[in-house]
């Protein structure tokens, strides 16, 4: 909406999140952060709002995993330099999923893209690794597929399987495990 106030910046407050004093922290929880505008060519697939953004509490949910799934203060730095230009974005549940080249230890993960309320624009509510024994589930429904895709980005939506990948793009080689 024109004039409206956006959330604080995410890139300017993403140390402090992930490594301020829990009282710091406690006072982020209803917190939402800025993320990007919204490109036009996402507002023609239907995409509505005009920025993107993300709750606390989906940050959050990253803190404490295991060291190949946590997210750094890079990565949501990436993921915000990315999201508008993503190389495929489908439709999921009442959302759209967006799928970009932020890579985590080497895997590249997925943007779930939700529109939760368009007051608030584009809502984030979830982030998850897309290389794996998973990959992406056979039921999306594409909507856009850039023209211009990486030979990365194409195995990602050919649904390979993890095993057959070298370690940079969906396993560890070293224990071999789902990543």
């Amino acid at each position: 909406m024109a004039g409206e106030k956006r959330p604080a910046s995410l890139k300017d407050n993403i140390h402090g999140i992930l490594h301020g004093t829990k009282e710091e922290k406690e006072k982020l929880q209803r917190a939402f952060f800025y993320i990007a505008d919204t490109p036009d060519f996402m507002k023609k697939l239907g995409l509505t709002g005009d920025y993107f953004s993300i709750r606390y509490g989906v940050i959050s949910r990253h803190l404490g995993k295991d060291a190949d799934h946590a997210l750094q203060e890079k990565d949501w730095i990436d993921l915000c330099d990315k999201i508008t230009i993503p190389f495929a974005i489908a439709h999921y549940r009442v959302g759209y999923r967006l799928f970009i080249d932020v890579k985590v230890n080497g895997v590249f993960i997925t943007v779930g893209v939700n529109v939760k309320n368009p007051v608030k624009g584009l809502e984030i509510n979830s982030v998850i690794t897309a290389f794996g024994y998973r990959g992406i589930p056979a039921n999306e429904d594409f909507i856009y597929i850039n023209q211009k895709i990486t030979p990365e980005q194409a195995a990602l939506l050919d649904r390979p399987n993890a095993l057959s990948l070298p370690p940079d793009r969906g396993r560890d080689a070293e224990h071999d495990v789902q990543l």
